[in-house]
C-alpha cells in the first residue's frame, strides 16, 4: 500500500515521495519517489527504495511474500 505523498529533503534533493506499507503488518517498507525537482534526479520518479532489512520473512500467512502496492 502506497501513502500519501509528501515533500522530503534526501541526501540527494528534495522529492515527493510516499511511503511503502505492507498490507498485511502495516510497516513501513520504504518509499515511492512520485517526483524529483532536480533534472538530474527525474529518472527515479515512479520507482520504489525498500529497505532491505524490514522484509523479513517471519510467520507470514501470505507464503514467501510481503503485501504491498
Amino acid at each position: 500500500m502506497v501513502g500519501r505523498k509528501e515533500d522530503r529533503q534526501l541526501m540527494t534533493g528534495l522529492h515527493t515521495v510516499a511511503d511503502v506499507y505492507c498490507l498485511d503488518c502495516r510497516e513501513v517498507l520504504g518509499w515511492k519517489y512520485e517526483r524529483a525537482y532536480e533534472e538530474t534526479q527525474k529518472y527515479k520518479e515512479g520507482k520504489f527504495i525498500l529497505e532491505k532489512s524490514k522484509i523479513v520473512k517471519e510467520n507470514w500467512d501470505h507464503g514467501d511474500r510481503c503485501i504491498f502496492y
